[in-house]
């Protein structure tokens, strides 16, 4: 492979730059569904919409302390004319989230409930039908759908899942993103390696940063071992990454226009460059191609470029392969 300085190739804006490297692959047929428990869903993709199995509630409940009444036999009551209730016949005692006895259709709160004996009550004030009441369906509706396909699911999601009966929803696999660090500079982040550190020498953190970005847009990061600066080497484990079950390949270092710089005549040597050039700043000197039906990012090694390239092409990348919008 030839070593020679690089200069910018098909350099874009970072609009062009996103509609070139993302309407080159069928991003939204790229991942598969999978079916998992609800409970291990926060933070997914739906790949179906999730309707409601169940009602909630799924009965009429006492939605107050009280007594549980037939309001017709109510009607009529004040304070100047006080009705006489017989437990058990025209008043049942209830709490909060009881089920309502078969033919009430109202509740008294307990304040307004004068206790004459163990036998009889007296209510001042008439109820009205299904007052203090939750009736069947009030939160929820069995058959509604509760989030539609593509929804990403947060913690609050699942309250409305689980009391809707959704024990397992069909959702995206998590991209798998192969994160190969270079640069004869970088060394390991280990005790020792920062007990030794040399002059020029650099301790790895890009690839730390990118796969909790990757982890937090919803994908699984693959962390992998820091390169030296050597193409052939890079091109050989780069066509290692797109031979396996990754979905992305992020390459750190040596995007830029270096005589060292190999990034890409790797990408070049075992598949294609789309943009190499970005007209951000930071970030000019990322790298967006592809090795077959698989997308490679040539990332900058600085490290705030790094972050920029991510937040502006890495991350809608992984968004499209999910059918997700951004995250907050």
């Amino acid at each position: 492979m030839q070593r020679k300085r690089n200069v910018y190739l098909n350099m874009k804006s970072l609009d062009e730059a996103r509609r070139v490297f993302l309407g080159r692959f069928d991003l939204s047929g790229m991942l598969a569904t999978e079916t998992i428990a609800v409970t291990d869903a926060v933070g997914r993709v739906l790949a179906e919409p999730a309707h409601a199995q169940i009602s909630s509630p799924s009965y009429h409940g006492a939605a107050m302390d009280g007594i549980a009444v037939r309001a017709e036999r109510t009607y009529g009551a004040s304070e100047l004319a006080p009705r006489t209730l017989r437990v058990g016949d025209d008043a049942v005692f209830v709490n909060t989230g009881d089920v309502m006895p078969a033919g009430m259709d109202g509740v008294v709160m307990i304040e307004q409930v004068q206790q004459l004996d163990d036998e009889t009550v007296q209510i001042e004030s008439p109820a009205h039908p299904w007052s203090h009441v939750r009736k069947v369906g009030e939160d929820i509706v069995a058959t509604e759908m509760l989030f539609a396909r593509h929804h990403r699911v947060t913690p609050y999601c699942l309250g409305a899942l689980l009391n809707g009966g959704v024990l397992r929803v069909a959702v995206k696999r998590r991209p798998r993103v192969r994160i190969i660090p270079s640069g004869a500079e970088i060394v390991p982040a280990t005790p020792q390696a920062v007990a030794e550190l040399k002059p020029g020498q650099i301790i790895e953190s890009n690839g730390a940063v990118l796969a909790a970005l990757v982890e937090r847009s919803g994908g699984v990061a693959e962390p992998g071992d820091v390169l030296p600066d050597d193409p052939e080497g890079i091109a050989e484990a780069l066509a290692a990454a797109v031979a396996g079950d990754v979905d992305l390949v992020l390459l750190i270092g040596g995007s830029s226009a270096g005589a060292g710089d190999y990034t890409r005549l790797a990408i070049e040597s075992v598949g294609e460059v789309l943009v190499h050039g970005v007209t951000i700043m930071p970030g000019k000197p990322t790298v967006l191609g592809a090795v077959g039906d698989k997308p490679v990012v040539g990332m900058p090694g600085y490290p705030v470029s790094t972050i920029v390239a991510f937040e502006q092409l890495v991350a809608p990348l992984l968004e499209a392969m999910l059918g997700a919008t951004a995250l907050d």
